[in-house]
């Protein structure tokens, strides 16, 4: 059994993800603002959120008292990615919860912010260490299959 936050050393922490950027609803009849006076408050912070894998309020349940842990991020490259990551999940975890309250103006602005966040740090990263994935084709013009050249996680 842990108590508190543990750390962990990650070696390659990163995900990605596809989303669209969210339209503020056009509708004025569309928008509830009581929903949007409830909800403000629902979410946890992204660092918090990102660790335990769930952005709502008083939603996470730790298995058999067992907690998430910290990681330990050993160099700048592994804090961008790491800071990257975050964004992603935040961004996500927000276009599921808007799946069923498509009204939430505040929840979409952040949404927006989130997803413009990411993308700002996914372009420097990329300027700096080279390309992420595969989705943007300049990375490959840039840098062909840079990826391949670092060593593998379980080379180092």
């Amino acid at each position: 059994m842990m108590k508190g936050i543990t750390e962990y050393v990650f070696e390659e922490p990163f995900i990605r993800t596809f989303m669209m950027p969210a339209v503020m609803p056009n509708n004025p009849m569309n928008d509830n603002k009581q929903e949007n006076i409830l909800n403000q408050n629902k979410f946890v912070n992204i660092d918090e959120g990102f660790l335990r894998g769930n952005m709502e309020k008083g939603t996470y349940v730790p298995y058999k008292n067992m907690t998430y842990i910290k990681p330990v991020l050993l160099d700048e490259r592994q804090r961008a990615l790491f800071e990257i990551q975050k964004l992603a999940f935040a961004a996500h975890d927000t276009n599921l919860y808007l799946d069923t309250h498509p009204n939430d103006s505040n929840m979409i602005k952040l949404y927006n912010d989130y997803q413009k966040e990411e993308k700002r740090l996914c372009d420097l990263y990329e300027r700096r260490y080279g390309p992420i994935d595969l989705s943007d084709p300049m990375g490959l013009e840039m840098t062909p299959w840079a990826w391949i050249k670092e060593p593998w996680p379980w080379n180092k």
